[in-house]
């Protein structure tokens, strides 16, 4: 039988060894000094570093000797762009890939939008509208398919997308460092879910790391900003992250070295991506308008668009009219509007007013009133439009924003301090005392289709709790249970992990026989679960692994054979292509 009834309402909560973990260390504009080693090339162990795999751009960072660098790619930046693109054969990344004289088709963004998502997300099939590259769909799950030559179509996993995106930051380390990276700490959206993180972690497999823990960006965030504040005087704190793809929103409490969580909430859906879209489809429905063309099918002429829409949103931070100037190539006509500030915000508006209903809830769930919170902390290159800031403002009555910490560069920050945590680093450890939370209710379905929570949201981890659920049915022979996440009362209504468990029970009247349930989740925020009957201890024990994710372990070596295909034979051609494609941006 699927259902079961709890049976007893005496089951303990408890939260396992309380672990303080440091997380990280405050970002310094003084370079770190230079790594002792002997050879060109250190080998062994190899580094750790921490990774902001970000929806529109990427950042890498590490922590030595507790300082924390940022670490540049070899275009001199910072931040490299998430985009992967495909030319005669090859495979470009970063700011290459949004040079490099590819068709649309074959440049691919938004992988962190599709990663650990179900072909049914109604959020992939309206992304797909604006996508200039395929999204097909393959066992339930989105693939992207792309011609890779003239002659040879390939289909891509979210994943191994993400995973090229990992491996050119991989590569950025090692080039700084002097030495391998093998180990890597890499944020996720607090709301991310148990798929879309194991998904996450089974792309830095893919790309060559072993990622030794995951981190909430609204975490990470907080201890940069916490660690860059340098106060020992306890705080509360709201850290708004509004990224290029999701947003989050943490509360804080920080006290010198101590780092608790409160509450956290999000959604994986809401970005400068979105405000991107909004303003491209006034301008398609403009053109439309004014010249009778329908671009809406025309993948070359929306990814014109979409760079000029996204430059013009960018201007109108600072500016209160801008631009959209795009030339449309496959018409061989240049478009050209004007949008004001004020415009560009009503289109926006809804929004704009989705992330400050989210942060009500999150300060609701916290139990905390407005005026108990000491600061709110800017995160997210988004959190630059002035009407975010000012909702924001407004809704905290006029209190100071806070933006000291760079905005593109906290997020991975923190995670390198985690990862020099997590592999030893005793100065590391002494900066950073974390107490995470679980962003979303973990539990079962029962009897009616009713979600069962076993682990409520916003607990504290790691922590573990039980429960018992009984037989509904004389001489039921065993007892099945799904797992489920998510807030509604309804199973129907909650992200199915794809996870079952079934025990053996004997066979006794209704109510009579049963099974305990254990879920456990770990610091990084990974579950097991486990069911036993206790009178024969008869249990399976399950893992929300690779599999979870819609990845086996011979979908990842496959996937780890096929990126070495696209690897550069000749280094000395990859870097002539660099430098001609800088050569070309300069003039």
């Amino acid at each position: 039988m699927h259902e079961s009834c709890l049976c007893r309402s005496e089951s303990q909560f408890w939260f396992g060894v309380r672990r303080d973990q440091p997380a990280f260390t405050s970002s310094s504009s003084e370079p770190l000094p230079p790594a002792d080693f002997s050879g060109a090339m250190a080998q062994g162990v190899g580094a750790a570093v921490g990774i902001d795999l970000g929806t529109t751009f990427s950042v890498v960072a590490v922590c030595r000797k507790g300082k924390v660098e940022v670490l540049a790619n070899d275009d001199g930046s910072r931040i490299t762009p998430s985009v992967v693109a495909f030319f005669q054969g090859e495979s470009y990344v970063g700011q290459a890939a949004e040079e490099v004289a590819a068709p649309a088709t074959n440049r691919v963004f938004d992988a962190k939008r599709l990663i650990g998502r179900p072909w049914s997300d109604e959020n992939i099939h309206a992304d797909k509208k604006l996508w200039p590259f395929e999204v097909v769909e393959e066992n339930g799950t989105p693939r992207i398919q792309v011609k890779v030559s003239n002659k040879r179509r390939e289909i891509f996993a979210p994943e191994e997308i993400s995973a090229m995106v990992l491996k050119d930051l991989k590569k950025t380390a090692e080039d700084a460092l002097g030495q391998t990276v093998t180990k890597a700490v890499i944020t996720v959206p607090a709301y991310f879910n148990e798929r879309q993180r194991q998904a996450t972690k089974a792309a830095g497999a893919i790309a060559g790391l072993e990622v030794v823990g995951m981190i909430n960006e609204p975490t990470a965030a907080a201890i940069a900003y916490g660690l860059d504040n340098g106060s020992s005087a306890k705080k509360t704190v709201f850290i708004y992250d509004l990224g290029g793809g999701t947003f989050d929103v943490s509360v804080m409490v920080i006290q010198g070295s101590e780092f608790r969580v409160v509450a956290s909430g999000g959604d994986t859906h809401l970005g400068g991506q979105d405000f991107d879209a909004r303003l491209l489809n006034h301008c398609l429905q403009d053109i439309k308008a004014k010249r009778g063309l329908d671009l809406q099918n025309d993948k070359q002429s929306i990814r014109e668009l979409r760079k000029a829409c996204e430059f013009a949103k960018r201007k109108l931070s600072s500016l209160s009219e801008a631009s959209v100037t795009a030339f449309l190539t496959r018409h061989d006509w240049g478009y050209n509007t004007r949008i004001t500030r004020a415009f560009f915000q009503d289109l926006c508006a809804d929004l704009f007013q989705k992330t400050i209903i989210l942060t009500e809830q999150v300060l609701a769930d916290s139990k905390l009133q407005r005026g108990a919170i000491d600061e709110v902390v800017l995160v997210g290159g988004s959190t630059r439009i002035p009407k975010v800031r000012a909702l924001l403002a407004a809704f905290f009555g006029g209190k100071e924003l806070r933006h000291s910490v760079n905005p593109d560069e906290a997020v991975a920050s923190g995670a390198a301090v985690r990862a020099a945590v997590l592999t030893g680093d005793t100065q590391a450890n002494k900066l950073v005392k974390l107490k995470d939370v679980t962003p979303l209710s973990l539990g079962v379905d029962i009897v009616g289709g009713r979600f069962s929570v076993i682990i409520p949201k916003n607990s504290p981890l790691p922590c573990k709790n039980t429960k018992y659920y009984f037989t509904i049915e004389d001489n039921q022979s065993s007892i099945t249970s799904e797992v489920f996440q998510g807030e509604r009362p309804l199973v129907k209504d909650n992200h199915s992990l794809n996870k079952k468990v079934t025990v053996a029970v004997p066979i006794k009247p209704e109510g009579q026989a049963g099974v305990d349930i254990t879920f456990a989740i770990d610091v990084d925020g990974l579950l097991t679960v486990t069911s036993v009957e206790p009178t024969t201890g008869r249990s399976q024990k399950v893992q929300i692994t690779q599999k979870e994710a819609q990845l086996s372990d011979a979908d990842i070596q496959a996937m780890i054979e096929k990126a070495k295909r696209f690897q550069r034979e000749d280094n000395d051609a990859l870097r002539e292509v660099q430098e001609r494609l800088r050569a070309q941006r300069f003039f």
